[in-house]
């Protein structure tokens, strides 16, 4: 039987890094679970893996931004899923806006976010994230994971 997994490989999905701040420091992680729910109120859905010290971060700070990445940004991604949590924010360019939500330079877009709710599933956690502002810095095509590989998206031409 094929696992989920390996079905999952298979269905593209954008790649963010959820990011916040607390008690003067930064945490982040690489997020490709990441969903639009509701435009009224402005509602989006992000997974986090429960033992996490960004998910824990994400839960007492109350705040999180959901960084877009941009087609170029494949080494921002790796960074954020492979490097060790304490030396992510040391090896990249960001800034903090609204003196609580980190922002990676040069993505695509952020979302400035506020929990709403959190879910148990299984070994994460969906925590629903009220969109509190939303800024786009960029037209470039975002970043997109399938099959182990990082692509961009581009209009079919027939």
């Amino acid at each position: 039987m094929t696992s989920l997994r390996e079905f999952m490989r298979r269905v593209p999905q954008c790649v963010t890094v959820v990011a916040t701040y607390h008690e003067g420091k930064p945490h982040g992680m690489t997020v490709s679970s990441f969903a639009s729910v509701s435009l009224n109120p402005p509602l989006v859905v992000i997974s986090l893996e429960r033992n996490t010290k960004t998910c824990n971060t994400v839960l007492v700070s109350k705040k999180f931004a959901v960084n877009l990445l941009g087609q170029k940004q494949s080494q921002l991604s790796d960074i954020f899923a492979y490097v060790d949590h304490d030396e992510r924010f040391k090896r990249v360019k960001f800034r903090i806006e609204n003196e609580v939500f980190p922002v990676l330079d040069d993505v695509v877009g952020v979302l400035f976010c506020t929990v709403d709710k959190a879910y148990e599933a299984g070994d994460h956690l969906l925590v629903l994230g009220k969109v509190e502002e939303c800024k786009i810095y960029s037209d470039d095509p975002p970043l997109v994971y399938l099959q182990r590989q990082y692509f961009t998206v581009g209009p079919i031409r027939e």
